[in-house]
């Protein structure tokens, strides 16, 4: 899938959709089209990321955060994603993406997406985000400082609280040298 044009897209149509506040869903309505489509004849589960991509940058629009973000120079990169995936989308079909803020904990934030198709979830993402300034992490605390916002109460699910912990890579400074499998040791 080409990216940029859609990127564009979400950009440009974001104040059409309306204003969002904080922990309301943003819904982006999305269609599945013909370079999305994978060797089994459905959207390709890649795909699903990417535009996750766009939700989240929806989101950051239509609630006012982007303003902010830019100002503090802040900005989030994905630390872990995970996507349950339940039905197929089909070329051509149309779907909406549904965002929101699911919570955070000390370091991270959390959002839920689904990409729901005739009122039915067809597949629901988890996405840990780590939001930097300079480089450095901003605690959640400070960036809602920053955002100027007072963020709903935390739903972060149970199952993912030690999620980070148990799927931990070394830090970008210390070596991780690849060796043989098994990798999940």
């Amino acid at each position: 899938m080409n990216r940029a044009p859609r990127v564009l897209w979400t950009v440009l149509t974001a104040r059409r959709r309306g204003r969002v506040a904080t922990g309301e869903v943003a819904v982006l309505p999305l269609r599945v089209l013909p370079n999305d489509i994978d060797l089994a004849g459905h959207m390709n589960n890649g795909v699903y990321f990417t535009m996750a991509d766009l939700g989240r940058i929806d989101l950051a629009i239509r609630s006012g955060w982007i303003r902010a973000q830019l100002r503090h120079r802040v900005a989030p990169v994905v630390m872990q994603e995970t996507m349950t995936f339940r039905t197929s989308l089909q070329p051509l079909q149309a779907f909406q993406l549904h965002t929101h803020l699911a919570g955070w904990d000390r370091i991270s934030v959390f959002y839920e997406q689904r990409f729901v198709a005739d009122g039915q979830v067809a597949a629901q993402a988890l996405v840990r985000t780590r939001f930097l300034q300079r480089g450095k992490g901003v605690d959640p605390q400070r960036l809602w400082q920053l955002l100027g916002i007072d963020p709903p109460p935390s739903q972060v699910p149970g199952w993912a609280k030690g999620w980070g912990d148990g799927t931990r890579l070394p830090s970008p400074r210390a070596d991780a040298p690849a060796g043989p499998p098994p990798f999940w040791t």
